[in-house]
């Protein structure tokens, strides 16, 4: 019997992993042969982290915090064993919000930081924070007023204009005042899941790469660089050492630099820290054949993704391995690098891409049974 492992990301804007995974099973059992399909739906720390990890050994626990505006809502945790996984989409995530209500000047992470206060207060000391698809710019200063830390002008002053500290406010920090910090975080393990590698300033830094993205202009974007800087600035003077160029501290608006410099959190890779959390290596060496996908696979795709890390188990272990997407922008060369043998895209059969997404799954089973006639090469 041939045992299929199905380790899929989502298909942003169409389908989540978990559905993923369940079509392209069903197109795979076509093939007359018995197979043992098990499937492990996939994040990389964004959005949809909490249900990709959801399983019958893990709990949800649902905490009082804030969205980006300040509105009270209930965030999910996941509880495994002594450990919490706490998702940052689901407190300050973009998808929170209205189209018309994006502004990254406006938003703030201090949601996030409530949860990592509650989540500390019911005695959890070791925390997984994935911290994808957030609609922030703050540089994480939201998250830390939450903590206790307070960002004042050279009088003493709050510099929040509005409720909480927001990516507007940074261009104002002078002084980081630390005396009401909880005494919890100090006892706090924090590891942090994050697919992206951007320092906090400059042109790969998070204004200016991911701004656009959450609704800021261009005046609003080199504004909002201003305040980076400025916090980058008086953060170095408050630690004495400069924190911004470590990969990955641009990471949802700066939140990656707030949570390594401010509360000594590891940042990871996002896919590697979850193949950990998961044991999928274990899960690979026990496989005949893995297939990986997301939405679209292109040079990102190459570059730390989650593909390219499934890959880069499956080569180690000597395993075949297939790729099955909506589009592929990947060379034949390409393909090979990843460690993939073959590759199967919905954009071969329906180049129209509005209909590939609405018809998502019905493509995929119907790749999926094309892709199962190679198994007898298995």
């Amino acid at each position: 019997m041939i045992k299929v492992l199905i380790l899929v990301d989502k298909f942003r804007g169409s389908l989540t992993a978990r559905e993923v995974s369940e079509a392209i099973a069903r197109g795979l059992v076509t093939y007359h042969e018995p197979l043992e399909i098990v499937k492990v739906p996939l994040a990389d720390g964004g959005e949809g982290t909490l249900e990709a990890l959801e399983s019958k050994e893990t709990e949800r626990i649902f905490v009082e915090s804030f969205d980006p505006l300040g509105r009270g809502i209930k965030v999910p945790v996941l509880k495994t064993g002594e450990r919490v996984l706490i998702e940052m989409a689901k407190s300050t995530g973009l998808n929170l919000l209205a189209r018309d209500e994006r502004n990254p000047l406006y938003t703030s992470t201090y949601g996030l930081g409530v949860v990592i206060r509650q989540v500390a207060r019911m005695g959890f000391k070791d925390i997984l924070i994935g911290i994808g698809g957030s609609a922030t710019n703050d540089g994480g200063a939201g998250m830390l007023e939450a903590l206790g830390f307070r960002f004042t002008d050279e009088d003493g002053r709050d510099v929040r204009s509005g409720e909480h500290i927001a990516g507007r406010d940074l261009i104002n920090i002078k002084l980081v005042n630390d005396s009401g910090v909880d005494p919890l975080l100090k006892g706090l393990n924090i590891e942090v899941a994050s697919d992206v590698t951007n320092p906090l300033t400059g042109l790969k830094g998070a204004s200016r790469v991911y701004g656009p993205q959450k609704g800021a202009d261009e005046e609003e974007i080199e504004f909002l660089e201003a305040g980076m800087l400025n916090f980058a600035r008086v953060s170095e003077a408050y630690f004495g050492k400069d924190h911004s160029l470590l990969p990955g501290s641009g990471a949802a608006g700066g939140t990656g630099f707030a949570l390594s410099a401010y509360c000594g959190a590891k940042l990871r890779s996002g896919w590697r820290v979850l193949f950990d959390f998961m044991d999928i290596d274990r899960c690979i060496k026990e496989a005949h054949l893995v297939i990986t996908g997301e939405g679209r696979v292109d040079q990102q795709s190459l570059s730390g993704k989650l593909v390219a890390g499934v890959g880069e188990l499956c080569k180690r272990h000597k395993k075949p391995l297939w790729i099955i997407c909506g589009d592929n922008h990947l060379t034949d060369k390409e393909i090979k690098q990843i460690g993939a043998t073959t590759l199967f895209a919905i954009s071969y059969i329906e180049p129209e891409k509005e209909l590939a997404i609405v018809n998502a799954k019905e493509y995929l089973e119907k790749i999926s049974a094309d892709a199962a006639t190679f198994l007898k090469e298995i």
